[in-house]
């Protein structure tokens, strides 16, 4: 573009504008040549050397033509031939338009550059047709004058100057509009813009649409096959193929290819970068005002609506701020109000949060060797994930983890159904199984929107025997510490809470712990867990953290893993709740003294077996476990004294184990101490609101006491947990008549 303006400011726009074009014109006669000659197979030789001989001449005529029609003489004071081309180097010295233009001389002016592409095409095939004859008529004046004229030659040349002379005016008319067009573009973008400005432009100038603008490379396509399949035909027919003539051919076709091309997909990409910039000037708030305006119909249209466009956002943005203060005020005491509004909504969500935090056990005691690990992190303050652990019949352990389907209020919902749920399940079942499909029905019978949930539960006996079962959640791992590798806990069981029909679809399966061995439950929110560049934390990177640290104490082993997925993730945010649960087997002598007992006293031995577990109090000093067994033994063969002595030493190192209260306030309420028995009673349900047996042995303490409307809360609280409750519907019924 640098020539382009330099000649533009030195001699004439229109002279620049031929000069840049006329260089499409000898790649055409190149074609030419090639495509005129390929179908030449007699006097071949002859051809090519006259040919050869005047062609530069032929050239060099049409070339200063077209020079002096397109004004090269204007700085003599000899404009161009043209009056359209007059009227743009009248009023463009280099890339400025004159100052003080009027609205007709700039509509003149525009209109003028959109036609220069069309007569400077036009000039390209009247050249180019001229470049034609002249190479005729001066090979036949040489034959004439030299006495070698004949007929035949003559017609040979004449049809090869018809094809050549159809292929030049044909590439040299596209090539110089397509060139002509990108080089005026942005004089003809400045009238354009300053005729929509003041008011004169109503339609944008179109000359062409951008089909025709791609069938020209169609056509281009086939000249350059017809070619190189005439220049195949025609040494097989001399029987000597020129390899260097083929090449230069295709290399020429290949550069005219790309050259055409580049000139082409530029303007069209110049166009669209153009429409991004004006969209984003709109967008801040500027006035649209296109840098290039296309002449291709598509593209022209576009631009003139963006420019329609911009001018009613104009004038509606001056309307707007009037408006906007008006507003302002409203708003304010719209906000306001919705700000007391949000702040209720936050105190009550804070509270539901609170609510929905006290469910889950933030601390699971030691079950015989086993010790537990929970990390919680909520993505809001109400979250989808839950958890559990039940005591199952026949001194068995459960253990749940869920995710239920969405986040917020709704979730936490179904979270406190499904853990209600499961408590009655469990209550009566301790196959993983057989609770699933309880659950599963419970849920589908008393939750009527499309929540469901995942799950995964385990029932652990004390011989150790791990019963699982999986209804579409995370698989459990099972990391066998002393081997070192890690085993995949699943089954097959559709969502809970889904389809009636799920209940077909759960399995169980049984696995059985070796010391030192570690289970891990997990939610989707820790493999799913993603960086900023969206990349997910994964199942293999867990397995891979989980094997390398499998060494590390149960808590350090949770905490790494939870340390990893964060450093993983980053900066980016949270998309879901995470839960963590870590059980490990852990030897601990004491548990074989406790099994020797539970095994004594299935043998009706209570007495032998407290005077084990008193031993073993004397060598595992202040062992809970111990002290827990040893209060039930008590409380067995109502020593209730002892049972109180030992759940309060109990007491004094762990606050967190709600059976422990209870059978303390058992202990109390047989000793007619009712006061303590409800202080122990209260602790139990406050560790855990869905306790049921707590609220009704806290019922029968209340009604002890006297207080009939505690009482009648705590019974009412026994059956929304447990509706079938006969005992609690009876105390209730027996309340309600002494009114």
């Amino acid at each position: 573009m640098r020539t382009f303006y330099f000649l533009a400011e030195k001699i004439s726009y229109t002279f620049a504008v031929a000069f840049i074009t006329i260089f499409g014109g000898w790649v055409g006669a190149v074609f030419g040549f090639y495509l005129g000659t390929s179908y030449t197979l007699i006097y071949y030789d002859i051809i090519i050397e006259d040919v050869l001989r005047w062609l530069p001449l032929c050239v060099v005529i049409p070339t200063i033509l077209h020079y002096l029609h397109f004004g090269i003489l204007t700085p003599i004071k000899i404009p161009a031939w043209q009056k359209t081309l007059r009227i743009i180097n009248k009023n463009i010295k280099r890339d400025k338009i004159k100052e003080d233009i009027s609205d007709v001389e700039l509509t003149e002016l525009y209109n003028a550059l959109c036609d220069i592409p069309i007569w400077n095409g036009l000039a390209a095939g009247m050249y180019g047709t001229m470049c034609g004859l002249l190479v005729m008529g001066f090979f036949y004046l040489d034959h004439h004058l030299s006495g070698t004229y004949m007929p035949v030659l003559m017609k040979v040349l004449l049809r090869m100057g018809v094809v050549a002379v159809t292929i030049v005016v044909l590439l040299y008319s596209i090539s110089t509009y397509l060139i002509t067009e990108i080089l005026t573009s942005r004089e003809r973008a400045r009238c354009f813009n300053e005729l929509f400005r003041r008011g004169v432009l109503k339609k944008p100038r179109v000359l062409v649409n951008l089909r025709v603008k791609f069938s020209f490379f169609v056509i281009l396509m086939l000249i350059s096959l017809l070619t190189f399949a005439a220049l195949t035909q025609k040494s097989i027919f001399y029987g000597d193929y020129n390899i260097l003539v083929s090449v230069t051919y295709i290399l020429i076709s290949i550069i005219a290819a790309i050259f055409l091309m580049f000139f082409n997909t530029r303007s069209i990409l110049q166009i669209l970068r153009e429409m991004g910039r004006v969209a984003g000037t709109i967008s801040s708030g500027g006035e649209a005002e296109f840098g290039l305006h296309s002449l291709d119909s598509e593209f022209a249209n576009i631009e003139f609506s963006v420019l329609e466009m911009s001018k009613e956002i104009l004038e509606f943005r001056k309307n707007l701020e009037q408006q906007v203060e008006q507003r302002t005020l409203e708003l304010q005491n719209v906000l306001t109000d919705l700000k007391e509004r949000d702040d209720l909504i936050q105190k009550q969500l804070d509270m539901a949060s609170i609510i929905q935090r006290s469910i889950l056990p933030g601390h699971i005691d030691e079950w015989l060797e086993i010790k537990f690990s929970i990390r919680y992190i909520a993505m809001e303050k109400i979250g989808g994930d839950f958890y559990d652990v039940y005591q199952l019949r026949d001194n068995k352990m459960g253990l749940l983890i869920a995710d239920v389907s969405g986040h917020g209020i709704p979730a936490a919902l179904v979270t406190t159904m499904a853990k209600i749920a499961f408590g009655n399940a469990c209550a009566k079942y301790d196959s993983p199984r057989r609770i699933f499909q309880e659950v599963n029905q419970n849920i589908l019978d008393h939750v009527k929107t499309q929540d469901y949930l995942t799950a995964f539960f385990l029932v652990i006996d004390d011989e150790y025997n791990v019963t699982y079962a999986n209804a579409s959640h995370q698989k459990a791992l099972l990391v066998r510490t002393e081997q070192g590798k890690v085993e995949q806990l699943d089954t097959n069981g559709l969502f809970i809470g889904a389809i009636e029909e799920a209940r077909e679809t759960y399995e169980e399966k049984t696995t059985r712990l070796n010391y030192g061995d570690k289970i891990i439950l997990y939610t989707d929110g820790i493999p799913e867990a993603t960086n900023l560049a969206r990349e997910e934390y994964s199942n293999e990177r867990l397995e891979e953290v989980i094997l390398k640290n499998r060494h590390l104490s149960l808590d350090d082993f949770a905490s790494f893993i939870i340390e990893d997925v964060q450093r993983f993730v980053g900066n980016a945010p949270v998309e879901d709740d995470i839960t963590l649960i870590v059980l490990e087997l852990v030897r601990d002598e004491a548990v074989d003294l406790i099994k020797k007992s539970q095994k004594l006293v299935s043998e009706q031995k209570i007495y032998e077996a407290i005077e084990i577990l008193e031993r073993g109090l004397t060598i595992f000093k202040d062992n809970r476990k111990l002290m827990y067994n040893l209060a039930k033994y008590y409380f067995k063969v109502n020593n209730y004294g002892k049972t109180v002595e030992y759940t309060g030493n109990y007491l004094k190192q762990d606050k967190t184990n709600k059976y422990v209260y209870y059978l303390g306030g058992a202990a109390f309420y047989q000793m007619f101490d009712y006061k303590n028995a409800a202080e122990y009673l209260e602790n139990a349900v406050r560790i855990d609101p869905n306790f049921v047996n707590a609220h009704f042995a806290l019922g029968m303490v209340y009604k002890k006491k006297g207080d009939r409307t505690e009482a009648l809360r705590s019974f009412e609280r026994v059956l929304a947990l447990e509706p079938d409750n006969k005992i609690a519907q009876y105390e209730l019924a027996t309340l309600r008549k002494t009114k």
